[in-house]
């Protein structure tokens, strides 16, 4: 063989192996948004069960993106640990669009902040997809208790040392570490009573075995309504629209400004070709005049125009504001 034989047949095989390695690679690509565009569901895993205000968003959530993406989208409920259980299952979940996390604050921040060896690095362990809504926090008294407002419900326990509890939704929650604050700006010995779930929390203060709870007022105002708690103050930095009666513990003197989020998650390493689909349906969603009015009805605020990097930011500056929070109070659990 001569050389120029030998150079023509070693070329000619590069050029096949070349074009085979792209084919390979775009077949695979194309399976890869084929998967994206079937007809299989996309799973939403819930870091807590139903009846919080988490769950009620995921569920408004999984109907609006059935719509906006023609898929089935099915809820997950995986409850645990302050939202710890979810996500880290979710560390090992398919990078194919098939499977995502609604991450509260709890999730996102305050669960793995307040671990003395955090199991995932918030920021760094996910692929953020967009900030979809807050929901600031109040404080709600069983209605037996002779307080009408956050001023006299400091007095009250400061009277009983030790003798009074409060409700919240688990162990490094987001409304654990806002209780824990205000109870450290109040300078009041109240017990921590830590359910499984913020269902617990309210029905053990509506039957009188906790004194108080904190949660949102979208999971408390149907209650409130009907005189079965009393909210006496949100943690907001104006009253909120749906209840506009009640004051602000800025109001009371008390500088607590805390609440939970709702971020969208896909697993890290996930291809912008499969998120970027799902934040633009996500945004087209909270667009709509329906879905807001449906959220602040719940006294969640919708937040348009999120994108993947905002997503990211929020978490990280969280991080950050509440990790001072819990060095100071000295949390770990």
């Amino acid at each position: 063989m001569t050389q120029n034989n030998f150079s023509w047949n070693l070329n000619r095989r590069h050029i096949v192996q070349g074009a085979v390695a792209v084919l390979s690679s775009l077949a695979f690509g194309s399976a890869r948004v084929a998967a994206q565009s079937s007809d299989s569901p996309i799973r939403i895993a819930v870091g807590f069960p139903p009846g919080g205000s988490g769950d009620l968003f995921a569920r408004i959530l999984a109907d609006g993106l059935r719509e906006e993406m023609s898929r089935p989208v099915l809820i997950e409920n995986k409850p645990g640990a302050g939202g710890l259980t979810v996500a880290v299952g979710f560390l090992r979940a398919p990078k194919d669009g098939s499977q995502l996390m609604l991450a509260t604050g709890s999730t996102a921040v305050s669960a793995p902040i307040s671990r003395a060896k955090p199991p995932y690095n918030p920021v760094e362990d996910f692929q953020w997809i967009a900030l979809m809504s807050n929901a600031p926090f109040v404080i709600a008294v069983n209605p037996a208790l002779p307080v009408t407002d956050l001023k006299g419900l400091v007095a009250y326990a400061k009277a009983r040392p030790h003798q009074m509890s409060y409700g919240h939704a688990g162990l490094g929650t987001t409304v654990h570490l806002a209780a824990e604050l205000f109870k450290d700006r109040a300078g009041i010995d109240v017990v921590d009573i830590a359910y499984a779930g913020s269902a617990g929390a309210i029905t053990d203060t509506i039957a009188g075995n906790v004194q108080f709870v904190v949660e949102t007022s979208g999971a408390l105002l149907q209650f409130h309504k009907a005189g079965k708690l009393r909210i006496i103050c949100t943690m907001s930095e104006a009253r909120e629209k749906i209840a506009p009666e009640i004051p602000t513990a800025r109001e009371a003197g008390y500088d607590l400004l805390a609440g939970t989020s709702n971020l969208l998650a896909a697993p890290l390493g996930t291809p912008h070709e499969v998120v970027d689909p799902i934040a633009k349906a996500v945004n087209r969603l909270m667009e709509k005049p329906a879905v807001q009015e449906r959220l602040l009805q719940l006294g969640i605020q919708p937040i348009t125009n999120s994108s993947p990097a905002q997503a990211r930011a929020f978490v990280a500056s969280e991080v950050a504001r509440w990790s001072a929070v819990v060095k100071k109070l000295g949390i770990a659990l």
